[in-house]
């Protein structure tokens, strides 16, 4: 922050320098009015018209009268430049912040004060600016997250509205006795129960996503084996992997690789993304699950050799209810998968990326950890609390 001189010491520098004006201009006058008694009662227009020549104290009186007009004239200059330095000084700060506050008030958060000065009213300044700026962050901010809240309603009502369709249409014929055959009621019913999962997997991901969006919401962080928990999340999706005929890969370190974090919400974000390989790719794909150590991070990897991402959807792959499909409305997920690992990994500081896998591989997903988490600390208070 740059040096400035002290705001006090302008105001008692400026008030005495006032002060002594004032003194000096009243002692002038007082010596003119002094004048104006002298020489048994002449004023001072008998004494300016009087002929110099009436003698030396006369001329020497005029004199004296005309200078003391100019030093008089002086200080009246001087009291009168002052008064202008204080205002340039101090009062045109305090009317360029008080409408810079004004106009903050109604709502023109852009607003930057540009006075210069070499007193505190700079930090002044400067403060009401960077405010200003966090304002205007924060009111983006939470237009963002209102258009994102709108679009998430938007969504919601739509693919809950299809299976409800789909529901209420195959109930209401069996109600109705419209379907005698029970092989038909059978296709009924459990197209019911299928529509019904499919609304449950939605509301299920709705508040998972929601949860990791609270601003209050608190991971369980715990020292986890990363290659543990891989070889969880693929035997607990063992069966459907075989049901379609899928080939699994699975690349694992021979030793535990530990990392701080919360492992249910890991084990999500991996669950996730093998449910789209197996959901959104034909039978017989191939799949593969790895983790690289690398200098900085520690990268899990998801890869299948399936359908290829549109590269009109690339960019947005990880924003709310969109698929890796053109049409959402041909896609059995909910939409929020790939966001709700998003969200896991922003709050363990990480990244999510989609690649080009080599070969025989079509597309690879990544998470990154640091290898220095964020929560190291936690880990080493632990410690210190058990010890």
């Amino acid at each position: 922050m740059k040096n400035r001189r002290s705001f006090k010491r302008v105001i008692i520098h400026r008030f005495i320098g006032y002060t002594i004006g004032i003194a000096l201009t009243l002692l002038v006058l007082e010596f003119l009015f002094s004048l104006y008694t002298l020489n048994n009662g002449m004023n001072l227009s008998e004494l300016a018209s009087s002929p110099l020549g009436e003698g030396t104290e006369s001329l020497q009186i005029t004199l004296s009268v005309f200078w003391n007009l100019i030093t008089a004239g002086v200080y009246l200059i001087g009291i009168v430049l002052f008064g202008r330095g204080i205002n340039k000084r101090i009062m045109e700060p305090i009317q360029k912040m008080e409408e810079g506050f004004k106009a903050v008030t109604a709502g023109h958060l852009d607003t930057i004060l540009d006075f210069e000065t070499e007193t505190e009213f700079g930090d002044m300044r400067d403060a009401f600016n960077y405010m200003a700026r966090k304002l205007k962050d924060s009111e983006e901010q939470r237009m963002t997250m209102e258009n994102e809240r709108m679009r998430l309603f938007s969504h919601i009502a739509h693919d809950l509205k299809t299976p409800m369709t789909t529901i209420s249409g195959y109930a209401g014929a069996l109600a109705s006795g419209m379907v005698e055959e029970p092989d038909k009621q059978r296709e009924y019913h459990l197209a019911i129960q299928a529509k019904s999962g499919q609304m449950n997997q939605l509301i299920d991901q709705l508040l998972s996503y929601s949860k990791l969006g609270t601003p209050k919401y608190r991971l369980n962080v715990a020292k986890v084996d990363l290659v543990e928990l891989l070889r969880a999340s693929c035997a607990a999706l063992f069966g459907e992997i075989e049901n379609k005929l899928m080939n699994l890969e699975l690349r694992l370190p021979d030793h535990p690789v530990f990392h701080m974090a919360d492992s249910l919400e890991i084990a999500r974000a991996i669950s996730n993304l093998l449910t789209n390989a197996i959901r959104h790719n034909p039978s017989g794909s191939l799949l593969y699950v790895g983790l690289k150590e690398e200098s900085g991070c520690i990268e899990i990897h998801v890869a299948d050799n399936g359908t290829t991402i549109p590269k009109t959807i690339a960019g947005s792959l990880f924003e709310p209810f969109v698929s890796g499909s053109d049409s959402r409305s041909t896609s059995s997920g909910t939409g929020l998968g790939l966001a709700i690992v998003k969200k896991v990994m922003e709050h363990h500081s990480g990244e999510v990326f989609v690649w080009d896998a080599p070969s025989p591989y079509t597309k690879m997903f990544v998470l990154c950890f640091p290898k220095v988490s964020k929560f190291q600390d936690t880990e080493r208070l632990r410690d210190e609390d058990v010890s």
